[in-house]
């Protein structure tokens, strides 16, 4: 299966049937900002004269580890493995538990940081620095960044996590909105 990206490139996709088995009794789906939230910190960033950067965390699914016991009977493509039974490791897209499996992991990161989950929107992640408090907003795997140096997080993600991130700078797009700043430095966000 593949997935048609917004630039046009198409983007190969592992997908289970997930479809195919019982739906489960508990919650399996990753946490996302609000959008009320995100504007929230956004602004907070404004007012406290903190960085907006925004950031995507490629392939993030495959960072996880699976709950679930799922495997496949190897096909042409596994060479030697073909018809050999093979038990998936990490989670893929279509697995009923991948978004929660992702959401924990990161979630994970985001503690050994030093953030912590506000009561107020649990995707909303913050953690003083000196005087003030500093947020990462998540919505799955794209993240909004608002901190005294967004570089510190992003290159821990990439260097201590092993992340790969994508798309990392000040927030220009991120969530559907464009945020732009006019000549007098108004910042403002428009659908």
């Amino acid at each position: 299966m593949y997935n048609v990206k917004h630039g046009g490139h198409h983007k190969a996709r592992l997908v289970a049937g997930g479809h195919l088995t019982d739906v489960p009794a508990e919650s399996v789906y990753s946490g996302v900002v609000s959008l009320c939230s995100l504007r929230i910190c956004i602004f907070l960033a404004e007012l406290n004269g903190l960085q907006d950067h925004a950031a995507n965390v490629s392939n993030a699914y495959l960072e996880a580890e699976t709950k679930e016991r799922v495997y496949i009977i190897g096909g042409p493509g596994f060479g030697e493995l073909e018809c050999h039974t093979l038990v998936i490791h990490k989670v893929l897209y279509g697995l009923w538990s991948s978004g929660l499996r992702w959401h924990e992991r990161f979630a994970d990161t985001l503690r050994d940081m030093g953030f912590t989950p506000s009561k107020a929107d649990p995707d909303v992640w913050m953690r003083k620095n000196a005087d003030i408090y500093e947020y990462i907003a998540t919505y799955v795997d794209d993240l909004a960044i608002c901190m005294k140096d967004p570089a510190e997080v992003t290159n821990a993600l990439r260097e201590k996590y092993g992340y790969k991130l994508k798309g990392v700078g000040p927030i220009t797009y991120h969530l559907g909105s464009d945020y732009k700043r006019d000549p007098d430095g108004t910042f403002h966000t428009s659908a």
